[in-house]
C-alpha cells in the first residue's frame, strides 16, 4: 500500500515539475489546488466547485491545480487534528454550555454537528492558507531548479551552436 502511495505521489510530482507554463503561474495553481484541497472535506465537497472560479481569479494553471487538489487528497489526513484544534482554539467554545443541558438526540446533534464542523471548517481555512503559501515557494523553486538543471543538460538549438559531435571534436586537441 505505501509502495503504491509513494508511486502516486512521485507520478503526480513529475507531472507538475514538467508543466509548461512560467514558474509562478505553475505555483499559483497548485496553491490554489491545495487551499481548496484543505476546505473541501468541512463543506462536503462542495469548495470542489470553488476550484475554476478561483484559477480564473488569480489567473494561474488548471492542471496544477487539479494535481495539488489530488495531492491533497492524500496529504490532507495528517492535518485533520491539527486543523480541528487549531479552529477550535480560534472560534472558542460558544455553544458547550447548550450541548451540556440538551437532551433531545436530533436536536443535541445538530448542535453538536455546528460547534465541530464550523471549528474544523475554520482551522481548515486557515491550515490551507498557510500551506498554500509554503507550497506556492516550494513548488516555485522546484520548477526554477528543474528547469536549470535541464536547461544545463540540453544544448542550445538557436543555430550558434555546431551539433554535439562536432563540438566534441572542436575540444579535443
Amino acid at each position: 500500500m505505501w509502495k503504491k502511495i509513494y508511486r502516486k505521489m512521485k507520478y503526480e510530482y513529475y507531472k507538475l515539475i514538467r508543466m509548461k507554463g512560467a514558474p509562478s503561474y505553475v505555483a499559483r495553481g497548485f496553491s490554489v489546488g491545495i487551499f481548496v484541497e484543505f476546505i473541501t472535506l468541512p463543506t462536503f465537497g462542495l469548495a470542489f466547485l470553488l476550484l475554476f472560479p478561483l484559477v480564473k481569479l488569480f489567473r494561474c494553471s488548471f492542471p496544477a491545480a487539479l494535481i495539488a487538489f489530488v495531492i491533497g487528497k492524500m496529504v490532507l489526513p495528517v492535518f485533520m487534528v491539527l486543523n480541528y484544534r487549531l479552529g477550535y482554539s480560534i472560534i472558542g467554545r460558544p455553544l458547550k454550555e447548550h450541548l451540556e443541558h440538551n437532551n433531545e438526540s436530533v436536536g443535541g446533534w445538530l448542535v453538536w454537528m455546528k460547534e465541530k464542523g464550523l471549528a474544523y471548517f475554520t482551522g481548515s481555512a486557515v491550515m490551507g492558507l498557510v500551506v498554500a503559501i509554503g507550497s506556492y515557494f516550494l513548488v516555485f523553486a522546484a520548477l526554477q531548479l528543474y528547469r536549470r538543471k535541464r536547461a544545463k543538460r540540453t544544448p542550445k538549438r538557436d543555430g550558434s551552436s555546431s551539433s554535439q559531435s562536432e563540438l566534441a571534436r572542436k575540444t579535443q586537441p
